[in-house]
């Protein structure tokens, strides 16, 4: 099966999980949407569960990578801190779609919450990684680096969750055009007045 077939799935399949949840979505209905028959679906996945694991699984990959790509570009902690807000932030927002799926669904089980706790743990130990070079340098105050950074990650989900929803009539990119600058300029207030030294 050709990558194109399996994006073409994908992009169907965080549609229709989303706009109906997990437990009512069917694979017909995803078949439809994407354009093929339900049997091209189960060549390359067996159940709704494995199609719903791979997707999300590769959505945060992608996310992991975007957001390491733009820390990278600078080397000042308080400038990557911003690029790592900035790209966690512009990501969910182009991807508002998937963002709801991360944010609600992937919760809804144990099951779930296992799976991808490990992608989250990655994007937070970014987050803690810049902390701790930002301690290290002294532009930080001496903190909790992984307390933080889970907390960090947390205040940024619920604000972009919030919006999602909220201007759900929106593409992608105009929720990331509207929305990115005032939710980041946000959290960066926030976060800087938690870390950084007087």
């Amino acid at each position: 099966m050709s990558r194109e077939t399996v994006g073409m799935i994908f992009e169907a399949a965080v549609k229709v999980f989303a706009e109906r949840g997990y437990d009512r979505a069917k694979m017909d209905e995803i078949a439809r949407a994407a354009g093929v028959a339900k049997g091209t679906i189960y060549y390359h996945f067996t159940s709704k569960d494995e199609l719903f694991t791979a997707l999300m699984n590769h959505g945060l990959q992608n996310m992991k990578e975007y957001v390491r790509r733009r820390i990278d570009e600078e080397q000042d902690p308080t400038l990557k801190l911003r690029g790592l807000l900035d790209a966690e932030v512009s990501y969910l927002f182009q991807h508002g779609t998937f963002a709801k799926l991360l944010l609600t669904e992937v919760w809804s089980t144990s099951e779930r919450q296992h799976e991808f706790r490990a992608h989250i743990h990655d994007l937070e130990s970014i987050t803690c990684e810049v902390l701790k070079v930002g301690i290290q340098m002294g532009q930080f105050r001496e903190m909790d680096a992984i307390a933080t950074s889970i907390a960090i990650f947390g205040a940024m989900s619920v604000s972009v969750i919030q919006k999602v929803f909220k201007d759900a009539h929106l593409t992608g990119e105009e929720l990331a055009n509207k929305n990115t600058a005032p939710v980041v300029a946000t959290l960066e207030a926030l976060v800087h007045r938690g870390i950084l030294k007087n």
